[in-house]
């Protein structure tokens, strides 16, 4: 069927999909009673646990309606979608196209198709198809001289996903943990 599939007691799975711009989920996020689902049709919020869905798309300015990842802290989401991170400062609720701002490879990504993103205190760090990027100021500004390449020794450039504990930073790549 697709979705998201939720367990409240630890054992037994519903699936929830009312909502969501496509079934086909990449990702999940949740924070309390609202769930956000990374979809190939865009992005999914859920206030009230995953029994109904937003959809979020191009229209509320995301960099673009495949969202790979997500990740969110207080009222502010980040969308790693295939143009770029998208980031809303209003938990993603607003309904006019500045509820997003994309950053993208003009922005100082290494390239425009965001495949995950994870935020550490003000980091935030994004794997895409060219690398790892960081930025220090919350996602407002990225500056190229911080991400990192196979130059750097990541395995691959296509960085999959992205995990922070203390110093350090783990990459799911093609070839490898790095």
């Amino acid at each position: 069927d697709g979705g998201v599939a939720i367990s409240t007691n630890g054992g037994a799975f519903t699936n929830y999909a009312a909502g969501l711009g496509s079934v086909d989920v990449r990702g999940v996020y949740a924070v309390g009673s609202t769930v956000y689902a990374a979809t190939t049709g865009g992005l999914g919020i859920s206030t009230d646990r995953g029994e109904l869905f937003i959809n979020k798309t191009t229209a509320q300015g995301l960099g673009g309606n495949v969202v790979r990842d997500v990740y969110a802290v207080g009222s502010t989401v980040y969308a790693a979608t295939g143009g770029g991170v998208s980031i809303s400062t209003n938990g993603g609720l607003g309904t006019d196209p500045t509820t997003f701002t994309n950053h993208d490879k003009t922005a100082g990504l290494p390239n425009q198709a965001a495949r995950s993103v994870y935020v550490v205190g003000g980091d935030v760090y994004a794997g895409t198809l060219g690398g790892l990027s960081i930025s220090t100021t919350g996602g407002d500004s990225w500056d190229s001289f911080d991400n990192r390449t196979t130059d750097n020794g990541l395995g691959s450039n296509d960085v999959s996903d992205v995990f922070v504990v203390g110093n350090a930073v783990y990459l799911a790549t093609q070839d490898g943990i790095s």
